[in-house]
């Protein structure tokens, strides 16, 4: 198993941004494998969240995917059928 390690002003930075009243958005960028995706699961592994990570399939693709794992996450069937 892997341990997280020394991520934690980074993750709470996004504590905070969570707990804040209203909207905001977090662009999380970086070099590749640096961890940006295991800090994201770390940070969503006790909240009710989505995570959707696109692939290099054709953006048509990536959108049915994401539509499709939206739905399910909302338990909402009728966003399935949307086009």
């Amino acid at each position: 198993m892997n341990t997280f390690i020394d991520r934690h002003s980074e993750l709470q930075t996004l504590e905070n941004e969570y707990a804040r009243k209203g909207s905001s958005l977090v662009i999380l960028y970086g070099r590749r494998r640096v961890g940006k995706t295991t800090l994201i699961t770390e940070f969503i592994k006790d909240k009710k969240a989505l995570f959707f990570l696109a692939s290099e399939e054709s953006e048509q693709q990536n959108r049915a995917i994401f539509k499709e794992k939206a739905a399910e996450f909302i338990g909402r069937d009728l966003l399935k059928n949307v086009s």
